[in-house]
């Protein structure tokens, strides 16, 4: 992260779109540079604020309540509260001062017991019950829907001593996922590797690297996972990374997951559910486990057969180059690297030498501009919450008219979020002088670091996850919808990941690899008969690679679906063991790092498998012979990103696509007959 930077000069000559006339773009204006106490202060004062228009409008009588001083009221309230609070409650993993880490996390903490607090407000409850007759637009009726589910799977309709005990319950909730977050971004673990063990890796990756008395200390984190694994080639040393890899977290956070699956389980059943994936599922597209573990289990009886012997195949590699040891997981990366290499003439690390962060970046902006007919300009002097962030306006390209503001942070550092993310920092929505607020976004990745002086280079997957991340920046800033709760990516959850994944489709197209690669050395983009073999090599082991998402969406669903008292770890090994070809390694704990199932995920994680259904159909039309990218771009934002989640997700499709859900495109990407 610390050698992000593109200048807006280079990219003004080398892509006009960005081209600022006249004046500096403006920025979002957020203040990033308060203190751990103004952080405090600021947040108690904000709730204060809150709890007093929410106690006027829960006072005033029921029968003179009108959509405007009701639900509408109440949405502006919490609404405002988010915005005032975008600098407090948002820096608890991504701040450099830990004090003001700490201190964002305490009002993360306070800010998810006030919504606790008011998803159980039975006066809310009944205001919008109140206000399904007052509705006039499909937005309106949409929001009063949203907090009648809201209330009712808060607790809102129980009787009181069972109300306090669900709120009692969801707050102990939410401080534990707080604070699984919190330990592994606050965690560093390394992995001692000698002089010899790192000669297969990368010259420029071991420049990154501390060195020690025997050879060098890598960092055991996102950042440095897919190199180390796929290119050491010693087998000890990558079962070495592995073992401390897939124990991040440690014991604590197992059972801190432990804890939340009991409590989960407790309110499911309080709030008259037979198990949390049966409350998680009532307020999503699939509706009910059953649906769902049908959808996995035909899936997993496809793909285990494939996958089986893709391992095998992989496992005779390893014994001709001598190694007599069983096949582990630590191995699935570094040969499948060899088979492709071997099978395809693809070198990975050639690959990756193409795709500079300093040409990937302006790049792919320059897609989604001309996909999505809008315009990107860089801020100068960007002044956010850690060196080297970027930030750039967004405005349409036909009218020109401000749209929002995205940030780009991207690389590692002590105390950050350890994986790749995209959240909404300030939600657009329609203010008292019926002017639209501007929407902000965030990407926050760990990147691997660059060599001092040099940029970094990005495997193909890297530069896949950044333009999946940009879909979910887009689908946050431009929307049109009117309420915060509905703004951009407030969508059903099994279908949020639907328009980034149907964007990853862009990153296998010739076209679009020439345009987003230099050669470092070069400038060269990549050749022809490369890509070719890269886009041949896409379905090498796939069946193992959709297997492994089949799984971690199965053991979700089983965990939260087995009562109480179950085990993580065990649930874990033993679901490995029955769903995938490779062995189980009893030492680790993976679940104490798979921060899905306490980041919103729980009994949600199937949603990545499910929602590649809607996106394989979306990007149909686009793939379909003769169509203009920029016309179907312009369709889609219209039809899928501006509405967000003012209608359903089924009708926002059936409107793109002209017809009903085919999963014909999702059996072919996935490589299956349906």
């Amino acid at each position: 992260m610390r050698h992000y930077s593109v200048a807006v000069l280079m990219l003004a000559l080398v892509y006009p779109a960005y081209a600022v006339p006249g004046a500096s773009p403006p920025d979002s204006g957020i203040a990033w540079n308060l203190s751990s106490d103004q952080i405090r202060q600021g947040c108690a004062a904000a709730l204060a604020r809150t709890q007093s228009r929410i106690d006027a409008i829960d006072a005033q009588p029921l029968n003179e309540a009108t959509f405007a001083s009701g639900i509408g009221a109440v949405e502006n309230a919490m609404a405002d509260l988010n915005d005032a609070l975008i600098v407090q409650a948002n820096q608890g993993e991504i701040a450099t001062d830990k004090s003001v880490r700490d201190a964002s996390t305490r009002c993360q903490q306070d800010v998810a017991a006030f919504n606790v607090k008011i998803g159980a407000d039975p006066a809310i409850y009944a205001l919008a019950k109140s206000a399904q007759k007052q509705t006039k637009t499909q937005a309106d009726r949409q929001l009063v829907n949203r907090y009648l589910e809201q209330g009712r799977r808060s607790g809102a309709g129980l009787d009181p001593a069972t109300r306090a005990k669900v709120t009692a319950l969801f707050d102990q909730l939410n401080k534990l996922q707080i604070d699984f977050g919190r330990t592994l971004a606050e965690e560093h673990r390394t992995v001692d590797i000698s002089k010899e063990e790192a000669a297969s890796l990368p010259k420029d990756f071991v420049a990154t690297l501390k060195p020690n008395e025997r050879g060098y200390t890598v960092p055991v984190d996102e950042s440095t996972v897919v190199t180390f694994m796929r290119n050491e080639s010693s087998g000890v040393a990558r079962k070495r990374y592995w073992l401390v890899y897939d124990s991040r977290g440690g014991q604590p956070n197992v059972q801190r997951l432990a804890d939340a699956v009991a409590i989960r389980d407790q309110l499911a059943h309080l709030l008259g559910f037979p198990s949390w994936a049966a409350y998680q599922l009532d307020a999503k597209m699939a509706k009910t486990p059953e649906h769902v573990n049908r959808f996995l289990a035909q899936l997993n009886e496809k793909l285990l057969p494939k996958s089986t012997q893709e391992v095998a195949m992989l496992r005779a590699l390893k014994q001709r180059d001598g190694e007599s040891t069983p096949f582990e997981i630590w191995d699935y990366g570094h040969y499948k690297q060899k088979f492709k290499k071997e099978r395809y003439d693809i070198d990975m690390e050639l690959v990756r030498q193409y795709f500079p962060f300093d040409k990937v970046v302006p790049a792919m902006l320059d897609i989604y501009q001309k996909t999505l007919g809008v315009r990107f300009e860089e801020v100068p002097n960007v002044k956010a919450w850690a060196p080297g962030i970027t930030e750039y306006a967004i405005r349409d390209a036909a009218s020109g008219e401000l749209l929002g503001w995205f940030y780009m942070d991207l690389y590692p550092r002590a105390g950050k979020y350890g994986h790749f993310a995209s959240m909404p920092l300030r939600s657009g929505r329609r203010l008292a002088d019926g002017t639209m607020q501007k929407p902000v976004a965030t990407i926050v990745g760990n990147w691997p670091a660059s060599e001092p002086g040099k940029p970094s280079l990005l495997n193909h997957n890297d530069v896949i996850t950044f333009f999946h991340e940009f879909g979910h920046i887009m689908h946050m800033t431009l929307s049109t919808a009117p309420y915060e709760t509905l703004y951009g990516s407030n969508v059903r959850q099994d279908f949020v990941e639907a328009p980034s994944q149907m964007l990853e489709n862009w990153m296998w197209q010739p076209a679009v690899l020439k345009s987003v690669s230099s050669h470092v050395g070069t400038g060269e983009p990549l050749p022809d008969d490369l890509i070719n073999k890269l886009i041949a090599s896409k379905h090498a082991t796939e069946s193992s690679d959709h297997l492994f998402d089949v799984f971690f969406a199965t053991y979700d669903m089983r965990l939260h679906q087995s009562g109480p008292k179950v085990d993580p770890t065990k649930l874990w090994h033993t679901t490995w063991r029955e769903l995938t070809p490779l062995p189980a390694v009893e030492s680790t704990i993976p679940e104490a790092s798979f921060v899905h199932f306490m980041e919103g995920y729980d009994a949600g994680y199937y949603g990545y498998v499910w929602s590649k259904v809607y996106a394989q159909d979306m990007y149909s039309a686009f793939s379909k012979k003769g169509a203009d990218t920029a016309e179907v771009g312009m369709r889609y934002r219209k039809d899928i990103l501006e509405p967000g989640g003012t209608e359903e997700p089924d009708v926002l499709l059936q409107r793109f696509l002209g017809r009903a859900t085919s999963y014909d495109a999702f059996y072919q990407e996935m490589g299956i007959a349906p």
